[in-house]
């Protein structure tokens, strides 16, 4: 990839806009001011042979040190500070995307990559930020010291050019060899790394078995530290190679110079003197050049990664919320009308391959729910309990059917206005750190926390946050059905709530708390093989295999 088509590149010149112009002029005169500065100590080594460092060159070294010192710090601030909010910026569109894709998608997603994508690389951007303004300035000196040089010695100045562009050419052929061996490295790295989060969030089944114990570490573990080690080591020798000879390469430049310059050239040794010096000059600037290089690789690598994310995004972005994702956290809640009906009419949505070819459908005729109804959802795994409630709520897009709120169209209300009907307790809930999206007082907290007897165990901080989310598994479903309840919305989906309640709890469930519900005016629709409380229901219905037996059916009663 060249500089021209760096997204590193791309992103410094995005965010710093109009002023990209002032901070490479900066670069450019912190490189003078630093060649100027070099110009200075000469003029004071030529005049320690006479009368002594005259006084206007101190005077001018000190003058040419504050110059670079101060535009120095402005562009290596700047750059940071640009590489970092274009980074921020970056990781936030991206989130907004993630927010807009369709629910089947984001199941099929590696989360694991995602979250390494969107979390990685913003320490290693900054530098790099900061190392490219330090390279650039460092360049422009270069320039100035290879032409005061041609001002010595023109043969000599082509005799140490050619060297060091020979030498450069070697080390960088050593750093693409580095570069071509970092992939393969990185994707062993992370495949040991899985193996480790296996070892950690299955520690209490290798705890009680000595066979997936020894499996685990015999069949994956100690082979994938070999192999991550084995591509880890071949990069490490490489890039050991190239430092170690940029490192000799620099000494050799200044022997040949010495030894060999005045035997090859008519080069006198004050010329020569003023060579080497340059030339040490310049050596510093070109290794903090070089050792961008490599960072450079590296942080096009990880942005490459953000960047086939947000194109899979892009490509994923539902329809609907296109226009939507950029500012999905701006503006102001959809207003949901009061709820009388829900009608769906020949749903049927299916997950499919790699291929397309379908693997398990959901198939709704039809289906209704009115105003106060609890209607209980029961059938074995794999029926598809789980996957229509999706599909009711609207985060599973559907591929055919019609859905009628109050006897009008979805359609007309919006898939937003829609989705804001629900307050859904899925079976693998999440507990946000914090109560997000609500407005109620605090007394309502206490009130609910209270109902879910919690009160002695959940605090809610002043800002908002919950005192402790290490609780039992009933005791944190309790605590994400109050979450739930406090949004207020007109229909409640539970998935297995019940599943994790204790008996008491349980009954009280089911006898007293969905009554309530019902007398509020809400419309409860959820999932329970709980028959002995079937009676609380005003239908119960059966799934097997995607479709819904006939109205009214109560298996196992």
């Amino acid at each position: 990839m060249g500089l021209r088509d760096s997204r590193f590149l791309a992103l410094l010149r995005q965010q710093a806009g109009p002023e990209s112009k002032k901070l490479m002029l900066a670069c450019c005169g912190a490189g003078l001011a630093q060649g100027v500065a070099v110009f200075s100590v000469m003029s004071g080594l030529a005049q320690l042979g006479s009368d002594g460092v005259q006084f206007q060159t101190f005077l001018l070294f000190l003058l040419s040190l504050y110059i670079f010192y101060r535009l120095f710090h402005y562009t290596t601030e700047k750059a940071a500070l640009l590489a970092l909010r274009g980074i921020m910026d970056w990781r936030i569109r991206l989130a907004a995307k993630l927010r807009g894709i369709p629910m089947e998608h984001f199941g099929r997603m590696q989360t694991e990559r995602t979250q390494a994508v969107l979390l990685d690389a913003q320490d290693m951007v900054v530098e790099a930020a900061r190392m490219l303004m330090a390279a650039a300035a460092n360049s422009v000196m270069m320039v100035v010291a290879v032409a005061r040089m041609f001002t010595i010695s023109f043969l000599g100045a082509c005799g140490v050019l050619l060297c060091m562009a020979v030498g450069l050419a070697v080390f960088f052929r050593l750093v693409s060899s580095v570069n071509s061996r970092m992939l393969p490295a990185i994707q062993a790295e992370k495949a040991f790394s899985s193996h480790l989060r296996d070892l950690q969030e299955g520690f209490q089944h290798l705890k009680v078995h000595f066979g997936k114990t020894r499996d685990l570490f015999q069949r994956w573990l100690l082979p994938g530290l070999e192999k991550a080690s084995a591509a880890r080591e071949a990069m490490e020798r490489r890039h050991a190679l190239g430092i170690s000879f940029f490192a000799v390469f620099n000494l050799l430049i200044l022997g040949l110079i010495l030894f060999l310059l005045p035997r090859l050239l008519p080069v006198d040794a004050e010329s020569v003197t003023s060579l080497l010096v340059l030339v040490m000059f310049c050596l510093s600037p070109m290794m903090s050049l070089v050792g961008f290089v490599p960072m450079l690789g590296k942080v096009e690598m990880n942005l490459g990664q953000l960047d086939a994310l947000e194109h899979e995004l892009d490509a994923a972005v539902e329809s609907c919320e296109s226009g939507l994702v950029a500012a999905r956290w701006e503006g102001r809640e959809p207003e949901v009308p009061a709820f009388e009906s829900l009608r769906l009419s020949g749903v049927s949505f299916a997950y499919r391959d790699a291929s397309g070819a379908p693997l398990f459908a959901v198939n709704v005729p039809e289906f209704s729910l009115k105003r106060g109804e609890i209607v209980f959802l029961c059938g074995g795994n794999g029926a598809g309990k789980t996957s229509f409630m999706r599909v009711l709520c609207g985060l599973y897009t559907p591929q055919s059917g019609e859905f009628f709120v109050n006897g009008r169209p979805m359609a007309d209300l919006g898939v937003d206005v829609y989705r804001n009907m629900f307050s859904i307790v899925p079976g693998d809930f999440h507990l946000f750190q914090h109560i997000l999206g609500l407005h109620c007082g605090p007394d309502r907290v206490r009130e609910l926390l209270a109902l879910m007897r919690l009160e002695a165990k959940v605090r809610i901080l002043g800002d908002g946050a919950f005192s402790t989310r290490d609780l039992s598994a009933g005791q944190r479903k309790r605590l994400a059905l109050t979450c739930a309840l406090l949004e207020d919305r007109e229909i409640c989906l539970f998935d297995e709530v019940a599943a994790d309640f204790d008996p008491e709890f349980r009954r009280c469930f089911y006898e007293k708390m969905l009554p309530m519900l019902r007398d509020q005016g809400k419309t409860i629709l959820a999932v329970s093989h709980d028959d002995r409380y079937f009676s609380c229901a005003d239908r119960v219905i059966h799934m097997a295999d995607g479709s819904f037996a006939p109205e009214g059916a109560k298996p196992g009663l």
